[in-house]
């Protein structure tokens, strides 16, 4: 196992959270809020009062105030709208303050919130509204309905944001005196997007949920010593929502935007002064093909990647421009982040990104191993979603482990193909892409063949200077897959990638 660079007790005390000061803010906020989301607002409120909290448009809110307004808002929920304990609310909202707002004041009134994806269809929101889940009210981004929202049978009550901006605004408002509630209800993102159909993955406000994560990015990265995170990443996401919720409970500065675009991520980080990224691949080399990417990077002092496959090339060109800073790491939305490489872990495999060791409280398994060794990765954890903790579950991705225990990517178990006969796996054609000097990013899907049953087809982007072609990326690709993984085809042009940052 990899040595601890950073002391525990030492950031936990930096932190207060073992500091008598910070354990009576605990117990206090506890009293007064319950175990909610609020309970992080209060905390961080009383022991980071003018500390800047959050960075929007150009808006500065300090702790102070995101607390104070996050309880107006509670209030303005629970007696305007008559929210209480036991409703549930869907949130469809892409990033900005007012969703950062609503997670305390809804989880402050037990109400059940379950945030939905922006990349949805019509026909998927419709899906979700209108089938098995119950909800009593609908909270989303004016510009949003008219793509969104179903154009008839809808039954659910929605109010948008800048309606709800309206009302907050008015004079004459019943701000009714907020309830006792001991613990907030269930809060739940949705997985599996890139393949279209979403699952819920849902967990009750507790300090274990994100404990033992802030742990594991204490104890190897040294997360508690930055100072400013830039949240690029959707907050309906896990990733997204983690990154929110740790940089809150350890004071940091946020910069928030409402979406991604690369030339105002890199001038934001260079202007903010931004030290610690989480952010997928994708967008990362996104930034990294700007020519000025290695001057505006050079506030960062570490990158946490996840949520997508990292590409050897990519971790390469970051430690040559930049630093030798990213960290990789892999989870998912019901078990949680659970595997994480140092730099140095990926510097020492050069063909291939590792996603490196199990964190402590974590238990892998590969089961099903073919000759190869490669197998289904099965995990288990006390954090993971609330049907799941302590309880074995599926990632459903094959993975591989060498002697020294880094674990190794090999593909989703459910995107197999057989071709001509042969099982084939997609991302490994993806990776085998990507290693092309010319190549930045790779898709690769099945499309069905008279002859073959189905057959690979691959669209590609290149690097901007890039003059290759099909006929001559097919007989590179000749030499390192077999004749049932080399694609039929290959289209070039600029990869669609989903607000989560994924290729779509």
């Amino acid at each position: 196992m990899p040595s601890l660079t950073y002391s525990l007790r030492s950031a936990l005390w930096q932190l207060h959270f073992i500091t008598p000061r910070g354990v009576y803010t605990w117990c206090r906020s506890f009293m007064r809020e319950g175990v909610t989301l609020m309970t992080l607002f209060a905390y961080a409120s009383s022991i980071y009062p003018h500390r800047e909290a959050i960075i929007y448009e150009g808006e500065i809110y300090s702790y102070e105030r995101l607390y104070r307004k996050a309880l107006a808002l509670a209030r303005l929920m629970h007696g305007h709208y008559g929210l209480k304990s036991g409703n549930r609310v869907a949130l469809l909202c892409r990033n900005h303050v007012d969703l950062v707002l609503l997670l305390p004041a809804l989880s402050r009134l037990g109400v059940g919130v379950h945030l939905l994806n922006t990349d949805m269809s019509r026909e998927q929101v419709a899906n979700r509204l209108l089938g098995q889940s119950r909800y009593d009210l609908l909270i989303i981004d004016e510009e949003l309905t008219a793509r969104c929202l179903p154009q008839e049978g809808l039954v659910i009550p929605h109010i948008t944001i800048e309606s709800l901006k309206d009302v907050s605004d008015g004079k004459q408002i019943d701000l009714k005196r907020l309830p006792r509630v001991w613990r907030g209800a269930e809060l739940a993102v949705l997985t599996g997007g890139s393949s279209g159909t979403y699952k819920e993955a849902s967990r009750r406000p507790s300090a274990l949920n994100f404990l033992p994560s802030l742990l594991a990015l204490i104890r190897s990265i040294g997360i508690h010593q930055g100072s400013t995170t830039y949240v690029a990443l959707p907050l309906y996401h896990g990733f997204g929502l983690a990154t929110l919720l740790i940089s809150l409970v350890m004071g940091k500065r946020i910069w928030l935007t409402r979406r991604f675009r690369e030339c105002e991520a890199l001038k934001g980080i260079d202007r903010y002064g931004v030290d610690v990224l989480p952010i997928v691949p994708v967008m990362l080399a996104r930034m990294m093909q700007l020519p000025e990417a290695s001057e505006q990077l050079k506030s960062l002092r570490c990158i946490i990647s996840g949520g997508d496959r990292l590409d050897r090339k990519l971790v390469a060109e970051v430690h040559r421009q930049v630093a030798p800073i990213i960290y990789n790491l892999y989870g998912t939305s019901e078990a949680g982040f659970f595997l994480l490489a140092t730099p140095s872990d990926l510097d020492r495999y050069p063909e291939e990104s590792t996603l490196g060791y199990p964190i402590r409280g974590v238990q892998c398994d590969l089961r099903d191993k073919d000759a190869h060794g490669v197998g289904v990765l099965w995990v288990r954890s006390r954090w993971a979603m609330q049907s799941k903790q302590n309880a074995w579950q599926s990632t459903g991705d094959r993975m591989f482990c060498d002697a020294d225990g880094f674990y190794f990517h090999r593909g989703r178990a459910d995107r197999m193909v057989v071709c001509a006969g042969e099982n084939v796996y997609p991302e490994l054609v993806e990776r085998t892409l990507e290693a092309h000097p010319e190549v930045v990013a790779a898709r690769v899907y099945a499309v069905e063949s008279a002859r073959f049953g189905n057959v690979l087809e691959a669209r590609v982007e290149l690097f901007p200077q890039s003059s290759c072609t099909e006929s001559a990326l097919l007989d590179w690709l000749r030499s390192r897959l077999s004749r049932a993984e080399c694609p039929h085809a290959i289209l070039f042009g600029a990869l669609d990638i989903l607000s989560t940052g994924k290729r779509a």
